[in-house]
């Protein structure tokens, strides 16, 4: 038998690949696709390194293990064991259904009934990439509507806005839910009670706000008197249930959300202002993307620990 190392490799660079991203979408969070390419080319060496004899205790169950946590952290860096451990499941579970599709995949187009004989396999790059795309919607179906499931949950968190040298602390409620974000740079959108944001804008920005109506605020914005909130006016449309409309919307500062791993705080952040207020809890003011917590666009300060409010 002859093995081909560059196939060996390359195969699994492929395929190591399309793991890792399929982890990172299954799992909800951002990678950098050089920190997952060099993942991926370390987990092909891995394999061809179990070609030598001498090698085989890497191919043990806490070889395999370790070799995993080493791929994860390499892919998307070092995080807190809890989000490790998610993410070490998350790469098994994609990879058995990755690994199961390709393999059905392959026994469906094998013709000739086996009768006790051993059949040749055509592992084709055709039938690998079709395995792969059986395995994509697998995991578009299944894994990610189940992780759905389980981080759909109303979790409240402390955060701190500033803005034109003022500062608010509110309670934010993480909506998982949330896919808003702006036209103009495509920065996710925290919605603020209207409540929170005259404590945050100036007085020429609070008077305006409540001089007139919600549904006004958009026709009569050449009535306010603060051009410096008017620069940071941004319009945000947004589709609801059997309609469309748009919120006016303006870019803070900063926002810093105090999270159970530390603080997590950005500028690339706008802010919509809700007239109404949130259900589920009185105190919560504001409904947090996703990607605050996620981590896109987000700077932590790892040394700084704090249990978020429930």
């Amino acid at each position: 038998m002859y093995i081909y190392a560059d196939m060996v490799l390359l195969i699994n660079f492929i395929m190591n690949s399309v793991i890792l991203v399929l982890t990172a979408y299954a799992a909800g969070i951002t990678f950098q696709w050089k920190r997952l390419l060099l993942a991926s080319l370390m987990g092909g060496i891995y394999v061809l390194a179990g070609i030598l004899p001498e090698m085989a205790m890497l191919y043990t169950i806490p070889g395999k293990l370790l070799a995993s946590v080493i791929i994860i952290s390499l892919a998307f860096g070092c995080k807190s064991l809890k989000i490790t451990l998610i993410l070490v499941g998350t790469f098994f579970i994609v990879s058995f259904i990755l690994g199961g599709s390709v393999l059905g995949w392959l026994y469906f187009v094998q013709t000739g009934a086996p009768n006790g004989i051993t059949h040749d396999i055509d592992l084709s790059w055709g039938n690998l990439a079709i395995g792969s795309v059986i395995a994509l919607i697998l995991i578009l179906l299944l894994v990610k509507q189940m992780l759905g499931r389980m981080y759909r949950r109303q979790t409240l968190y402390k955060a701190r806005i500033e803005y034109g040298g003022r500062a608010i602390e509110i309670t934010g409620m993480l909506d998982t839910g949330n896919g808003l974000y702006s036209l103009l740079g495509h920065k996710p959108v925290v919605l603020l009670t209207c409540q929170a944001s005259l404590r945050l804008l100036s007085s020429e920005a609070a008077e305006f706000l409540i001089r007139n109506s919600p549904g006004a605020w958009l026709a009569n914005l050449d009535q306010c008197q603060d051009s410096a909130w008017l620069a940071r006016i941004e319009i945000i449309p947004y589709q609801s249930v059997g309609s469309r409309n748009m919120i006016l919307g303006f870019r803070p500062d900063s926002i810093t959300v105090v999270t159970e791993y530390g603080l997590a705080q950005t500028a690339n952040v706008l802010l919509g202002i809700y007239d109404g207020l949130f259900t589920g809890d009185r105190n919560c003011q504001a409904l947090l993307h996703p990607a605050l917590i996620n981590g896109i666009n987000m700077t932590k300060e790892a040394g700084i620990c704090a249990l978020p409010g429930r």
